[in-house]
């Protein structure tokens, strides 16, 4: 199956999208034959990209772009620039010399069966964490499962409890650490989290199996439940790697830790944050050689083409309080406009003018563009001029702009969003109200910034202030416009967090994370010559990555299994599973890894 199977129907090209429950739509022809814009003509291949947006939104860049050309798009020297260079080249996959388990961990039926009750059984414990929790001191209780995790990581995994140092930070963060031989080597770090989302009680009967229930389905081969794919499997994958490699004899030169959080779904704040801040204090600014944390897989992006995306950046992320401050009174003596109606002007005003798109070369959408225009059969030539011509003509890239904007899933890839989420104000049929408040949401791009953001958002709010003679202020109490009889508007900045650095897509660390990817994958996992590539992604989402920014400058978002549409769609919903062979996957590519970074960093 393939994202661009191309079928022909009643004279007409169709693309076929497996990953989007054998959709088909209507393929682009080439660019003399058609009038319309290229996003309309393109629909299949769009389709196929909207499987790495449903967690959070993915993105996909190549590896091996080179440099974009001269500000303009115009080709270097004068000619016709590289058009033909191949930017999406397969790497050499890079072996191990201790490689004991690899092929036990793909392909043995006996440790697929303990592998699959070792995840079952994790799942059935209900980690479950919301919104707002407690500082685990203060309320034990409320955590209860989590201790019961902690005790069944003991008796499950006895090599790791016997060989690792433990260390609980703030209580419930697991911090493991595997000395290495030479400690003035940076330790590698592997991340997961033991929390899950809450299930609502009313889609229990539309589960087919019990949410933790941690059912093993052997004719689908998916373990069902909360948690079984977000994430822990990660979670469990780590600890099979390790324990597997000290059954192995395997002994680190290069310390290796896990770093486990309790929170993440509640934004980390009581783990991963304490957890990171305790890593920083032991290890300092760089500390760590690479970090390793959930994110993105491998998808098929034509029939036998495979593509790996491990996230190097994420998108940022800032929640603004706006509130309209104004008077009370009768609603028989009401003014012009209530604060609920200048909230409400407010508010159509920032939806009706949404964040212009910019799009830029390094912009990882391009990459995963690239690698398909590359190495696709099916898909149309008007489209792979468009995306390999982008960097050298200015019309390709506004029509390249064009068709990535006209698509509701792609488009917040290239610009910041808004999202008014929460309002509140009044609070009596016959009382004018005095305060209206709304919660707007920004995910930042990643030229973009939080103050970027906030100054625009303050000039629509002055542009309102100013109609209907209200003050305004920022913060709280740094006035711009002086409060008036009506009173004032504030634009406050209740959480924020600037768009991730990069890590890096080359050199040797980038080398070893990708060899390793190359060959788990081209010498393990696929098994008919398939064509695998390795590139880097953007995750729209935020992890708990985002705590550990100073502790290394190679922090990447991957775990180790081919992406399925329909499993994307469970994430945080109802009947959340894993595809088995996607987990022991995951499982080799972090046994391998510990091993290549050990042997060739």
């Amino acid at each position: 199956m393939s994202l661009f199977t191309t079928n022909n129907v009643s004279g007409t090209n169709k693309l076929r999208n497996p990953l989007a429950i054998h959709s088909t739509m209507i393929a682009l022809p080439e660019e003399k034959a058609s009038k319309k814009p290229i996003w309309q003509r393109h629909r299949a291949f769009l389709s196929g990209i909207v499987a790495l947006v449903i967690i959070g939104t993915f993105f996909i860049t190549s590896s091996l772009h080179p440099p974009p050309p001269p500000h303009g798009g115009k080709p270097p020297h004068g000619g016709k620039g590289d058009h033909h260079k191949p930017r999406c080249e397969k790497i050499d996959a890079l072996s191990p010399s201790f490689n004991r388990s690899i092929d036990t961990i793909l392909h043995d039926s006996t440790f697929r069966n303990n592998s699959i009750e070792k995840l079952s059984k994790a799942v059935k414990i209900p980690t479950v964490v919301q919104d707002k929790n407690p500082q685990p001191a203060d309320d034990p209780d409320y955590y209860k499962h989590f201790y019961e995790l902690h005790d069944y990581f003991n008796e499950t995994f006895p090599n790791v409890n016997k060989h690792l140092k433990l260390e609980k930070i703030n209580e419930l963060g697991l911090l493991y650490t595997w000395e290495g031989s030479d400690p003035e080597l940076k330790p590698l770090l592997l991340m997961a989290h033991q929390d899950v989302v809450p299930v609502n009680n009313e889609t229990l009967s539309s589960w087919k199996f019990p949410p933790f229930s941690g059912h093993y389905d052997p004719e689908t081969d998916f373990v069902w439940g909360r948690g079984s794919n977000d994430c822990k499997n990660l979670l469990i994958a780590e600890f099979e790697a390790v324990e597997q490699l000290l059954i192995d004899g395997f002994k680190p030169n290069r310390t290796v830790i896990l770093s486990l959080g309790f929170d993440e779904e509640a934004s980390g704040i009581l783990g991963a944050a304490s957890l990171a801040s305790f890593l920083h204090e032991r290890y300092g600014d760089d500390g760590i050689y690479s970090i390793i944390d959930e994110g993105e897989g491998i998808m098929e992006v034509d029939k036998d083409v495979f593509v790996a995306t491990p996230i190097n950046t994420e998108k940022g992320y800032v929640d603004f309080e706006i509130s309209i401050l104004g008077h009370g009174g009768h609603s028989s003596v009401p003014p012009d406009h209530t604060t609920i109606g200048i909230a409400s002007e407010l508010i159509s005003t920032f939806e009706a003018n949404p964040f212009d798109y910019e799009f830029e070369f390094d912009n990882p959408i391009y990459g995963l563009l690239t690698c398909a225009a590359e190495h696709s059969q099916s898909m149309s030539k008007d489209l792979k001029k468009t995306i390999l011509g982008a960097p050298f003509c200015p019309r390709r890239k506004d029509k390249l702009v064009d068709f990535i904007s006209e698509q509701n899933h792609l488009r917040n890839l290239i610009r910041t969003t808004q999202a008014v989420d929460i309002i509140n104000g009044g609070v009596k049929a016959n009382a004018l109200p005095e305060t209206t408040r709304f919660l707007i949401n920004h995910r930042v791009n990643l030229h973009s910034s939080v103050s970027e953001v906030f100054e625009r958002n303050l000039e629509y709010a002055k542009k309102i202030a100013e109609k209907y003679g209200y003050g305004l202020s920022k913060n709280g109490d740094d006035f711009i416009i002086p409060e008036t009889d009506l009173g004032h508007i504030d634009v406050t900045v209740l959480r924020e967090l600037e768009p991730a650095p990069f890590s890096p897509n080359s050199g040797p660390v980038w080398d070893v994370l990708a060899g390793t990817i190359q060959d788990v994958f081209e010498n393990g996992v696929l098994q008919n010559d398939e064509e695998f590539y390795v590139s880097t992604g953007l995750f729209s989402g935020n992890t708990d990555t985002k705590y550990y920014w100073n502790l290394s400058k190679n922090i990447y978002r991957f775990v180790g299994s081919i992406i399925d549409i329909d499993l994307l769609k469970t994430l945080h919903s109802v009947n959340e599973h894993v595809d088995v062979p996607g987990h022991l996957s995951a499982i080799a590519f972090v046994y391998e890894y510990i091993v290549n970074v050990n042997e060739y960093a």
